[in-house]
């Protein structure tokens, strides 16, 4: 039943994941600029010449740079020291500064000093948003919670790709034209920021900090007075033990046998995010589709088609989460995004191409252009539910709290270091290969999904307090079940009284 606090709860997430509304729009901002024609002339960058495309390339791996370095050294220390508020709006403070860096650049060294900024920004808050999430809200509706994360990434994503749509078929707004974007850029980063502090902060940081009543007064704003006292000794006894036999550092990421489990296997799916073609279609979508379309206007509505549905493709790991479980979501996933991608490069390969309509370039019949538009948005269908939100909820919740913060910002700069590499890799190889290089794609959905069936436990309706015993640590899990048993009679003493 969704009850007033659930509600409530929700509402908080939602806040927290404007982090990943962030990204969205702040990761396809770029890939949307390439399709507006003064932005490029503007910068000086013409996507046909080589070392243009080595250029364009640097724009992207500057930010996702900027991104790794700041969510390593910056983001879990201030999310371990200072919470997870503090963290998420500092972060936002700074993208805040970078939208206007970018906005008023006079060249393109200029831009990639924004985008530098942008990328510290998002380093130090996107790791926190996910932490914060999965320890606010129940583990039954866990799922629910973090499929929000993914899809407001989409929504971003939508927002600059409509944006970018609509001023490119005014050309009077001169230079504003891509200045907009930039500048709108900043908008969400300040309600983020400020309406972050309206939330409770995390109470298994408050607990970890000694703050016990304050954790308690967290825990009523989220959770019905009958699950406080019960959670509140559960999280008390998980981190009692993590004091005892943790040093909350990185050497806990690796030293325990468990932890060290759990971050192979979240580090295996979040390097997987980035191979399974996803970095191609958010980074240089606009770059693949003029292969088969010669109209920018034609290309940049097809981006943000596949942004709208984007969205719709994310509900349904909102719905189905918490039913067919984690696992499931994304060895079908990996199934379904293989042969999405299987069929587009042979569709591409073995029909012929035809003289546009300005008889200098080739483009792909009108058919055969939808044909490849429905099946690399087919091909959404399968990624956003599956390695899209599901890798984002798996990586967020196995982790125990001694070192979730730690583990969560790693395996997060992992996967910016994956896409890093991608966005350095897909441009020349697209230009060598064509699309041949979705087979490439290709084979890494299916050996992931071929992994994730063998290897990954369910964590579906787990406690994030009883996750040990799922991935080995037996002595902790005892830990925590004596403690819910206690919890259980505190309560049955309290409604003897009453």
């Amino acid at each position: 039943m969704i009850t007033r606090k659930r509600i409530i709860t929700y509402a908080f997430g939602v806040v927290a994941s404007c982090c990943m509304f962030i990204n969205g729009y702040d990761a396809s901002v770029f890939n949307n600029l390439q399709g507006i024609d003064i932005f490029m002339n503007y910068m000086g960058l013409d996507p046909k010449d080589p070392d243009d495309v080595n250029l364009i390339g640097a724009v992207t791996s500057s930010y996702m740079g900027a991104t790794i370095v700041s969510g390593l050294l910056i983001s879990p220390f201030a999310c371990n020291y200072f919470g997870r508020r503090f963290t998420i709006s500092f972060g936002c403070a700074v993208v805040v500064v970078a939208s206007i860096i970018q906005t008023f650049s006079t060249n393109l060294s200029t831009f990639i000093g924004g985008r530098i900024v942008l990328g510290l920004g998002q380093g130090i808050a996107l790791p926190a948003g996910p932490v914060f999430m999965s320890e606010i809200c129940p583990a039954e509706v866990r799922g629910r919670m973090m499929s929000f994360w993914q899809m407001m990434y989409s929504v971003g994503a939508l927002v600059v790709s409509y944006a970018a749509f609509g001023v490119s078929k005014d050309t009077s707004l001169g230079m504003w034209q891509w200045k907009t974007l930039t500048m709108v850029q900043a908008a969400i980063p300040i309600f983020c920021g400020v309406s972050i502090w309206f939330c409770p902060e995390s109470p298994r940081w408050l607990v970890q900090k000694g703050k016990l009543e304050k954790a308690r007064r967290s825990l009523f704003r989220v959770r019905e007075p009958e699950e406080v006292e019960e959670e509140l000794e559960a999280i008390k006894a998980a981190i009692d033990w993590e004091a005892r036999y943790t040093t909350n550092s990185y050497r806990d990421l690796w030293s325990e046998k468990s932890v060290r489990k759990r971050m192979v296997l979240s580090l295996i799916l979040n390097f997987g995010q980035q191979i399974t073609g996803q970095s191609m279609m958010n980074n240089y979508s606009t770059m693949v589709y003029k292969s088969v379309f010669s109209d920018n206007s034609t290309i940049l509505l097809i981006n943000a088609l596949n942004y709208t549905f984007g969205i719709l493709f994310t509900l349904t790991c909102t719905f189905f989460s918490d039913r067919m479980g984690r696992k499931t979501m994304l060895w079908v996933a990996g199934i379904g995004q293989g042969l999405m991608l299987l069929i587009a490069a042979t569709v591409y390969l073995t029909t012929p191409s035809v003289i546009s309509a300005d008889g200098k370039t080739l483009s792909k019949s009108t058919g055969v252009g939808v044909a490849l538009v429905v099946v690399m948005f087919l091909f959404t269908f399968f990624y956003k539910p599956g390695w899209g939100a599901t890798v984002w909820i798996y990586t967020s919740e196995i982790f125990p709290m001694s070192v979730r913060a730690l583990a969560v910002s790693v395996c997060t700069n992992w996967q910016n270091a994956a896409n890093l590499t991608m966005a350095q890799v897909f441009p020349p190889m697209f230009a060598a290969m064509g699309f041949k290089a979705l087979y490439v794609w290709m084979a890494c959905d299916f050996g992931l999904a071929i992994i994730v069936y063998f290897f990954y436990p369910e964590t579906k309706g787990v406690p994030l307090e009883e996750m040990d015993g799922l991935f080995g640590n037996q002595a902790k899990s005892d830990a925590v079940a004596a403690a819910h048993f206690h919890g259980d009679e505190y309560s049955d003493s309290k409604d003897e009284k009453s």
